[in-house]
């Protein structure tokens, strides 16, 4: 009896004592991944692909098309951009891309209702920040920008696993947010 109990306390022990190097080891990979995106982030040369929009105040967003007929995209306040995807290339102290709205435009020239066009507009106010909440590490990059008369602040915030919040708000637009992915340049890849 008393070698049977040995034998299980030796067993929990062995359990408990794998299992605690397993999870520094998928820590420690964790950190060097973050690591990459940080880096990324410092650089400021990075693409990001967003594929979700969450416009402020909309509960959906109905689009007509040409042919007299209307879809509803989203809902609680998400539109999938399955078909309408962003991106922005971020390159030291520019940013390049565009990014669809949609929400309220206040003060738009006629015409330019149809999203963000940033073309080699100049980042100004850049910061760089490693956010720590609970056990989840962030690196968010903020700053502002200039697209045509529009002053327009980004905020992103990537994450480990290389999925990324940014926040655009607008001078001429209702704010909106969107979801998405960052990754390196291709010139960046080793």
């Amino acid at each position: 009896m008393n070698t049977l109990r040995c034998i299980l306390a030796a067993s929990a022990l062995l359990v408990c004592l794998t299992s605690a190097a397993s999870e520094r080891k998928k820590e420690k990979t964790d950190t060097t991944a973050f690591g990459r995106i940080a880096t990324l982030v410092k650089n400021k040369t990075f693409r990001v692909e967003v594929t979700d929009a969450y416009p402020t105040g909309n509960s959906s967003v109905t689009i007509s098309s040409p042919g007299g007929g209307s879809t509803t995209l989203g809902g609680e306040g998400h539109v999938s951009l399955s078909g309408n995807r962003g991106e922005l290339l971020f390159q030291d102290s520019v940013v390049t891309g565009r990014l669809p709205f949609f929400g309220r435009g206040y003060t738009l020239p006629y015409g330019e209702g149809g999203g963000f066009e940033f073309s080699r507009s100049r980042l100004d106010k850049t910061t760089v920040k490693i956010v720590k909440k609970r056990r989840q590490q962030l690196a968010r990059l903020s700053c502002s920008t200039r697209a045509g008369n529009d002053v327009i602040s980004l905020t992103l915030d990537v994450y480990e696993n290389g999925r990324c919040t940014l926040h655009v708000n607008s001078n001429n637009r209702a704010s909106i947010s969107y979801g998405g992915f960052v990754e390196a340049l291709v010139a960046d890849l080793p």
